[in-house]
């Protein structure tokens, strides 16, 4: 940007006031590089509605220029309980929802500058949290590493990998990258099926009571633990797919097998970008592979139909490397600060960070 810049630095602590915001939050979000679903203002709403703990406290760090956002740091203060002593961490609002985490910066601005901006309004309030836990920062977005180095001279940084997520540029020679053998064998269970059996295969269907019961029915059969067997995801997620629908980047898609649906996905698209957010199978038809079936449809549809990039979600599952050989990895930042006092918690940091590395070599030592 040229010309003068007269930057004010907020930070937003009641819902009320948040609620004012937006405007210029949605104005950033459409002004943003990389942006995710989860980013969304209507994200956002429907997990405060729902998901967001009461004990937790909003700390959301905003930058604007001229009354419009141009950074902002979504963040709040949740209270931690350890063996000795509680610990105050400040945090992504979002957590749970299988999201990728940011800080939310305008395109058309210097992102140091900015980022300098919201590391300072932290710091300055740094008598209000110990430590600061940034969850689901991947490595695909080059914010990443510029919050790292924005917080680095000012704090102890301890980085450790949560997950991967594979994913697939379909703006590249991807067909190359198919395990074609793979591929081939799923289609032919698919036409073994289809021989054997009365088989419809539904995609993107916007009937969503048609479809929502069996969904969890499914889910809830395939693991016990299952997130539908809480009722605020339930409510989270009957509330959430619905607005997405509205503007039809919500779908589910299934196989129906004799009558009956037998696998389902749920999908969100954003910005041309496809995210393979949940499954759920029967094991009824286990032989011939139905998840990978329905799988396979939606690959190709999602690909002959504008889609620019699917991303399968954290987990390294092997049936997801049949078409993709991309991951991005995803990222738990535990930022403390060099202030006295809090050698104990960087110490509680290294251990929890490193031990299943200190496990292992406790076995070797013991063998």
């Amino acid at each position: 940007m040229t010309g003068e810049i007269i930057i004010e630095t907020v930070i937003i602590r009641d819902i009320n006031k948040l609620s004012e915001l937006e405007t210029t939050w949605r104005n950033l979000i459409r002004n943003i590089e990389h942006p995710e679903i989860f980013d969304t203002w209507e994200w956002l709403q429907i997990y405060l509605k729902h998901m967001f703990e009461k004990q937790k406290q909003l700390f959301i760090v905003v930058v604007t220029d001229d009354d419009q956002a141009v950074a902002i740091a979504p963040l709040c203060i949740a209270t931690i309980k350890l063996k000795w002593r509680k610990v105050k961490s400040l945090q992504c609002i979002i957590s749970g929802t299988g999201e990728s985490n940011n800080f939310y910066l305008h395109k058309e601005y210097h992102h140091v500058k900015l980022l300098k901006l919201l590391t300072s309004a932290i710091l300055s309030h740094q008598t209000e949290w110990d430590w600061i836990d940034l969850y689901s920062f991947h490595s695909k977005n080059p914010n990443t590493s510029l919050i790292q180095q924005s917080f680095g001279g000012q704090c102890d940084m301890f980085i450790n990998q949560l997950s991967l997520s594979p994913f697939m540029n379909l703006n590249a020679d991807h067909e190359n990258k198919f395990d074609k053998s793979r591929l081939k064998a799923i289609e032919r269970k698919e036409r073994k099926l289809c021989r054997e059996h009365e088989v419809h295969i539904r995609i993107h269907e916007p009937n969503f009571e048609r479809v929502w019961d069996r969904f969890t029915t499914l889910h809830k059969q395939r693991w016990p633990q299952s997130l539908f067997t809480e009722p605020r995801f339930i409510n989270f997620f009957l509330e959430i797919i619905p607005t997405f629908q509205l503007n039809n980047t919500a779908h589910f898609s299934y196989i129906e097998i004799d009558g009956s649906i037998a696998s389902v996905w749920l999908t969100f698209i954003h910005k041309s970008k496809a995210y393979m957010y949940i499954t759920a199978t029967s094991s009824q038809f286990a032989e011939y592979g139905v998840g990978l079936i329905l799988t396979h449809r939606l690959v190709e549809h999602y690909s002959q139909n504008g889609i620019s990039e699917i991303d399968f979600m954290a987990g390294n599952q092997e049936y997801k490397f049949y078409w993709l050989d991309k991951v991005k990895l995803n990222y738990h930042i535990r930022i403390i600060s060099n202030i006295k006092g809090f050698k104990l918690l960087k110490l509680y940091t290294i251990l929890q960070m490193n031990k299943l590395k200190i496990k292992s070599l406790l076995q070797k030592q013991t063998d």
